[in-house]
C-alpha cells in the first residue's frame, strides 16, 4: 500500500470522526485519462465542488486508480467518472468497481463513459455503447424523452438547445437502457466526420443520455459536457445534480 493510499484512507477516517451531527453523502470523483484529456476537467471539478457545497456532499477527487479497492469503494455513496478516457483500471481494480456496482453502488459517467475501458466487456455492457466519433462542436436540438427523471425533470420544455460535442456510438443502446435524452440528427451536421473519417456517425435514433440497473446498482451515462462553459450552465448543473442523486438512490 503506497503513501497516497494511506493518506486517502486516513482522510476518510478523519472525515467520519468530524461529522457527528450530519452525515454527508460521500462521492468519489475519478478524472484519470489514458487517452484524450479534456480541457474541461478543471471546470468540471469546480462545478462538482459547487454542487457538493450546495447539497452537503463530501467529494474526493483522484486520478489514482489504486483507490479502487473493495474497502475504499465501500465508503462511497456514488462514483463519478468525470471526463475519463482509455484503460484506467487494472484487473483487480476492475473487479472492485464491478463488485461495488453490482452490490448496490452508483456509477455516473460524465461525457466520456463510452471512451473509457472500451476493452473491458463488463464496463461496456454497463455503460451501453462505445464511442465511434463526433463532428466539431456545434448547436444541436436535444429531445427530452423522459421528463420525470431527476436529471431532466427541471427542464422547462421537451426540447433543449445546446452547443456541445455530439457523440455517436457503435450501437443503439435503447433496447438495453432507459433513454432520457436523444438528439435530432437533422439539427446539426452529423455527417461532418473530418476527425473520424472511417466512422459512420449517423445513427438515426440517437440516444445521448440514459441509465440502466446493473445487478443491485445504478449506472447513469450522459454524453453531455465536452465544452468547459457547459459547467457554468445552470441547467447542465441541475442535470448533473439529478444524475448523481439518482446514482446515490436519493431519488427514484
Amino acid at each position: 500500500m503506497n503513501l497516497k493510499t494511506l493518506i486517502f484512507i486516513f482522510s476518510l477516517a478523519m472525515l467520519s470522526c468530524t461529522q457527528p451531527h450530519q452525515e454527508k453523502t460521500s462521492i468519489l470523483v475519478f478524472t484519470k485519462t489514458n487517452d484524450f484529456r479534456h480541457d474541461a476537467i478543471p471546470a468540471g471539478k469546480e462545478a462538482l465542488k459547487k454542487l457538493g457545497k450546495d447539497n452537503n456532499w463530501h467529494l474526493n477527487f483522484t486520478e489514482d486508480s489504486l483507490f479502487f479497492t473493495p474497502e475504499n469503494l465501500n465508503y462511497f455513496d456514488a462514483v463519478v467518472f468525470l471526463l475519463t478516457s482509455g484503460d484506467i483500471l487494472d484487473s483487480d481494480q476492475q473487479n472492485a468497481l464491478k463488485h461495488y456496482v453490482e452490490t448496490g453502488g452508483g456509477l455516473v459517467t460524465i461525457h466520456t463513459g463510452t471512451v473509457t475501458e472500451n476493452n473491458w466487456p463488463w464496463f461496456v455492457e454497463a455503460i451501453g455503447a462505445i464511442f465511434t466519433g463526433h463532428p466539431p462542436v456545434q448547436e444541436g436540438k436535444l429531445i427530452i424523452e423522459d421528463p420525470t427523471h431527476p436529471a431532466t425533470s427541471f427542464l422547462p420544455d421537451s426540447i433543449w438547445i445546446l452547443e456541445d460535442e455530439w457523440y455517436s456510438f457503435d450501437r443503439n443502446p435503447r433496447d438495453d437502457v432507459h433513454v432520457l435524452i436523444s438528439i435530432d440528427e437533422n439539427s446539426y451536421d452529423v455527417d461532418d466526420n473530418r476527425w473520424f473519417p472511417e466512422a459512420n456517425q449517423r445513427m438515426g435514433d440517437h440516444p445521448l443520455v440514459w441509465y440502466r440497473i446493473v445487478g443491485e446498482g445504478r449506472v447513469f451515462q450522459t454524453a453531455l459536457g465536452h465544452v468547459p462553459q457547459m459547467y457554468a450552465d445552470t441547467l447542465f448543473l441541475q442535470h448533473l445534480k439529478g444524475a448523481i442523486e439518482w446514482g446515490i438512490k436519493k431519488s427514484d
